[in-house]
């Protein structure tokens, strides 16, 4: 899988999250009960100002909550996928769904929608509490509080696992990075829209420019 490593100014400003290892806590990726101790463990915590989310190997990641304006980013994104859904049917995900990969790791993109056909394997018993189901499409929002290669990283274990198509979506340096399985990043700078693929998300258009780039942060476009 090929993946971009451009620098941006918000990887100089993310901290890594902080990282506890399962161990700790009595727990491993290999504990049955892993999935209702983790859903515990948020919902005790949710008053804070972090997300939770378990990696590949072993560890609880505990990051700072995303702020202004990037809670209106990702919720920008989560409603205009509601809408097209709407009438192409499929189930929509916001940031704080959290899917368990078959690599053992809990982890959530700010925006993911699984196809209408594949709605019934959600009501599985063990797609509960965390669906051991890969999200065909995903969003990442980059935010100070993550780097460019946090974010490449985590897009290109969901398409090792089946997603199909992947935005990741730079509001500071103005960037949307489509990814797909088995071929070259597509970087585009400062677009008004982008297309979801048609096989995929037909007829999707979501006004990028309009919605993130210029939402909150000002309408100066960068030479």
């Amino acid at each position: 899988m090929t993946t971009t490593t451009a620098a941006t100014t918000a990887d100089t400003l993310a901290p890594p999250p902080l990282a506890i290892p399962l161990a700790e806590f009595g727990k491993s990726l290999a504990d049955p009960g892993l999935d209702r101790w983790f859903e515990g463990f948020a919902e005790r915590n949710s008053d804070s100002c972090y997300t939770y989310a378990i990696s590949a190997d072993g560890f609880l990641l505990i990051t700072p909550l995303v702020g202004m304006p990037g809670v209106l980013h990702q919720g920008a994104i989560v409603a205009a996928l509601l809408i097209w859904a709407d009438d192409h049917g499929g189930l929509v995900f916001p940031a704080g769904a959290r899917f368990a990969l078959p690599d053992g790791s809990r982890i959530g993109p700010d925006a993911a929608w699984v196809r209408e056909e594949r709605g019934s394997e959600l009501l599985l018993p063990d797609n509960r509490p965390f669906p051991r189901i890969v999200p065909d499409f995903i969003v990442e929002v980059q935010s100070p509080s993550n780097s460019r290669a946090e974010l490449v990283d985590k897009i290109n274990r969901f398409l090792t696992y089946g997603t199909r198509l992947a935005w990741l979506i730079d509001a500071a340096d103005r960037v949307v990075i489509q990814f797909r399985p088995n071929r070259e990043p597509e970087t585009r700078r400062d677009p008004e829209f982008i297309d979801g693929d048609e096989d995929i998300l037909p007829g999707f258009r979501f006004p990028v420019r309009a919605r993130i780039f210029d939402y909150m942060i000002g309408t100066e476009t960068p030479q």
